[in-house]
């Protein structure tokens, strides 16, 4: 029994590292899903919750604060990508905040999960520009911070 658990644990582990590709692949693949997902996002934050003509200082609109980073929360460099909204430092606001109200609702506002429905609707896009990276038809930017326009 132990001659098989071990050759289990072989296999698990080349078929790992026949499949998981190398940090700087992986990097570029979740930028590539990262920026299909912010650009999504900032459609979808237009068309249900943008005010034309609302001027409020130099506070950007919130579907002008969707950014996306190439680095894991806390910039933490490990291949991962993150989406989201930027914080009270970079846009005068916390449209992070003022997402999950939105999205989730409060005690006063009904939400709409704009922000749950687009990542649920984006996840075959979100794959195929990983895979077309993966597969070496795409490319992808290298540790960068984008704010989408």
């Amino acid at each position: 029994m132990a001659d098989f658990s071990n050759s289990l644990e072989e296999f698990g582990r080349n078929t790992e590292r026949m499949i998981i590709p190398d940090k700087t692949t992986k990097q570029k693949m979740t930028a590539a899903g990262a920026k299909v997902l912010s650009e999504a996002l900032q459609k979808e934050t237009r068309g249900k919750h943008y005010q034309a003509g609302r001027k409020i200082g130099k506070v950007k609109h919130l579907a002008d604060s969707i950014t996306y980073e190439e680095k894991d929360v806390d910039g933490v460099d490990n291949g991962n990508s993150v989406v989201g909204f930027t914080g009270k430092d970079e846009s005068g606001i916390n449209h992070a905040r003022i997402a999950r109200f939105l999205n989730d609702g409060t005690k006063y506002i009904t939400g709409d999960s704009f922000v749950d429905r687009t990542r649920r609707v984006s996840v075959s896009a979100i794959f195929a520009a990983q895979q077309a990276v993966y597969n070496g038809t795409g490319g992808g930017s290298h540790g960068t911070t984008h704010h989408p326009s």
